[in-house]
C-alpha cells in the first residue's frame, strides 16, 4: 500500500501594508483572524497582495518542509486592477543558500536555466549548483584556458551562446593531461549526463529525462586528442494544446571536435590555440493545424411527420 506524506505549509510571517505601502509585521496568534474585512464602503483591508512560498528538499526530490510568507493591504474603490503577485522558491536541504528557481510548468520559459542531473539507483539527482549543472564557460577574450578561476553560465533556454578560451602550448606539454583538464573546463565537473524534457520533470520518472549523447569517445581517439570546441546542439519542441504550446526538450548532443593533426601542424608555429564552447537551441516542431480529431457526423433523428403536409 502506498502511504503519501503530506508536509504542512507553517505560515513564517505575515506583513500589513499600509495605503501608503509602509510595512509593519503582525503576530498571529492560533486564533488570529486576517480574513479580508470591509472597513468602509470603499476601503477593503487584509487583502493578498504578495505570497511567497519557499519549499526545501533533498538531494533526492523528496519534500522536507515548506513555509509561506504573506503580504496584506488595503485596496480602495478607486484602484482599477488588483495586482497580485506569488512567487515560489526551491531551496535543496544541503544546498546552503542556492536557490532553484522554477523553469517551467510544464514546459520550459525562454531565459530560465535547463533542468539537469545525474542518474542514480533512485533516479535522478537535480543539479543546482552551478559547479555541477549543465553550463558554459564563461570567459574573456584572452582568458588562458589551464588558468583559473573559471567562471561558468548556465545554459538558458532559448539562448544560443559562444564563449571560449586560449590554450597556450608550452615545450614539453603533457598532451594527456593537457586533454582531461581541457575537457573537464569546457564540460564544467561533475558534469549531468541528463536533462529534463520538462522544466518540472519529476525526478523519480527517468522517462521524463533526455539523455545527452556525445561523439566524443577517450578510448577510440588517438595517442594525442586535445579538444578544440564542444558545441551542445538542443532540439526542442512545442508539445501540447494549439493554443498553449508549452516547450519541451527532445534531444540534446554533445558535438566536440578535436585535432586531427599534431599539436606543431595545428598551432602552425603558434604557441596559442582558440577553443570554443557554444549551445544552440533548435525548434523541430511541425506547423500546427486546427482542426477536428474526427471529421463531426450529424447523429439526429427526425419525426415521422416533420415534412407534413407537403409530403
Amino acid at each position: 500500500m502506498l502511504l503519501h506524506v503530506v508536509v504542512p505549509v507553517v505560515v513564517s510571517s505575515v506583513i500589513l501594508q499600509s495605503a501608503d505601502h509602509t510595512q509593519t509585521e503582525l503576530k498571529v496568534t492560533g486564533g488570529g483572524n486576517i480574513s479580508p474585512v470591509l472597513i468602509n464602503p470603499t476601503l477593503c483591508g487584509n487583502v493578498v497582495l504578495k505570497v511567497l512560498y519557499v519549499i526545501k528538499y533533498n538531494p533526492q526530490g523528496k519534500i522536507e518542509n515548506a513555509t509561506v510568507s504573506v503580504v496584506l493591504g488595503f485596496v480602495t474603490e478607486a484602484v482599477l486592477h488588483l495586482e497580485q503577485e506569488f512567487q515560489v522558491t526551491y531551496i535543496q536541504a544541503d544546498g546552503g543558500d542556492v536557490n532553484v528557481h522554477y523553469s517551467g510548468n510544464p514546459g520550459y520559459v525562454v531565459g530560465l536555466p535547463l533542468v539537469s542531473g545525474t542518474r542514480t539507483a533512485d533516479g535522478i539527482v537535480r543539479s543546482i549548483d552551478l559547479r555541477d549543472t549543465l553550463s558554459l564557460l564563461l570567459s574573456t577574450e584572452d582568458q588562458d584556458c589551464l588558468q583559473g578561476p573559471h567562471q561558468r553560465s548556465p545554459v538558458l533556454f532559448g539562448h544560443d551562446s559562444v564563449s571560449g578560451c586560449l590554450l597556450r602550448l608550452e615545450d614539453g606539454v603533457n598532451c594527456t593531461i593537457v586533454s582531461q583538464e581541457l575537457l573537464g573546463i569546457l564540460r564544467g565537473f561533475n558534469y549531468p549526463y541528463y536533462v529534463a524534457s520538462f522544466g518540472n520533470s519529476r525526478l523519480d520518472n527517468l522517462l521524463d529525462w533526455v539523455q545527452i549523447k556525445t561523439n566524443f569517445n577517450p578510448t577510440e581517439a588517438p595517442s594525442c586528442s586535445i579538444p578544440l570546441s564542444l558545441h551542445l546542439e538542443i532540439k526542442w519542441t512545442n508539445y501540447g494544446s494549439f493554443v498553449n504550446p508549452q516547450a519541451q526538450i527532445v534531444s540534446i548532443k554533445e558535438v566536440i571536435q578535436s585535432n586531427t593533426s599534431s599539436l606543431t601542424l595545428l598551432s602552425r608555429g603558434s604557441s596559442v590555440l582558440p577553443i570554443r564552447s557554444s549551445v544552440a537551441f533548435i525548434p523541430v516542431s511541425a506547423a500546427a493545424l486546427p482542426g477536428y480529431r474526427a471529421t463531426p457526423t450529424i447523429n439526429a433523428k427526425l419525426p415521422f411527420d416533420f415534412f407534413f403536409p407537403f409530403v
